[in-house]
C-alpha cells in the first residue's frame, strides 16, 4: 500500500517493500490507456460526471495496475459492491445498471478490471485468468452474498460473475500478485 497510510511498525520493518513510483510513469501513457479501458467497464451512466478521474485518483487506484499488469494470476481480499450502490463510495444509490458488472469495491476493484482486462477481445486466452477473490464482507453497505461471503472464488470471463471455489485457491507460484483491503476480518 501507500507509505503514507502504514503504521510505524510497517515503516519500520518493512521499509524495503516500499517503492516508491513516480507520477510520471502514473500518469504516462501505458497506465493512462489502461485506466481509461477499465473506465468503460467501471464508471457507468450517472457515475460519469465532470469529476469521476478525480474520484477515482483519491482511491489511489492507478498504482494497482502496476501491481497486476503481468501477474500470472491475482489473489485479492476485498468487498463486493451491492447493486445500484457507486463504484466511488460504495454506498451511494445509483442505478443498479451502474453498478460495475465486476463488482469488487475501492481502488482493489480497479486491479481487478485491469487484471481482467487483459482478457477480453483479442487479448490474452480467457481461460488463463486466474483472479481469485476472498469476499472479507466489508463495511455494513457492502453486498451481502452467501454464495462468496467468507469464502475465495473465481472470475469467471466467459460468464462475467464469480464462481465459488470448493476451498481455497492454488498456491501462488510464478508471478502473483496479493492486493485488497487494508482493514480485515478475523476471517
Amino acid at each position: 500500500g501507500d507509505e503514507e497510510w502504514a503504521s510505524k511498525k510497517a515503516k519500520d520493518t518493512q521499509a524495503f517493500a516500499f517503492e516508491h513510483v513516480k507520477a510520471e510513469l502514473l500518469e504516462g501513457d501505458v497506465v493512462s490507456k489502461a485506466f481509461d479501458k477499465a473506465a468503460e467497464s467501471r464508471v457507468l451512466g450517472s457515475q460519469r460526471t465532470h469529476d469521476w478521474r478525480t474520484k477515482v485518483s483519491q482511491m489511489a487506484a492507478r498504482r494497482n495496475y502496476l501491481q497486476v499488469r503481468y501477474a500470472d494470476a491475482v489473489y485479492v481480499v476485498g468487498w463486493r459492491l451491492a447493486p445500484g450502490k457507486d463504484q466511488f463510495t460504495g454506498k451511494d444509490d445509483v442505478d443498479p445498471n451502474d453498478t460495475p458488472v465486476l463488482d469488487v469495491g475501492g481502488g482493489t476493484g480497479w486491479a481487478c478490471q485491469w487484471y481482467v482486462d487483459r482478457f477480453g477481445d483479442g487479448g490474452e486466452d480467457p481461460e488463463d485468468c486466474k483472479l481469485f477473490f476472498f469476499d472479507d464482507a466489508g463495511p455494513p453497505w457492502a453486498r451481502k452474498d452467501p454464495a462468496t461471503e467468507g469464502k475465495w472464488s473465481r472470475w469467471s470471463v466467459a460468464s462475467q460473475t464469480w464462481e465459488p471455489l470448493p476451498g481455497k485457491p492454488p498456491k501462488p507460484s510464478g508471478l502473483y500478485a496479493g492486493i485488497g483491503a487494508t482493514r480485515l476480518s478475523s476471517r
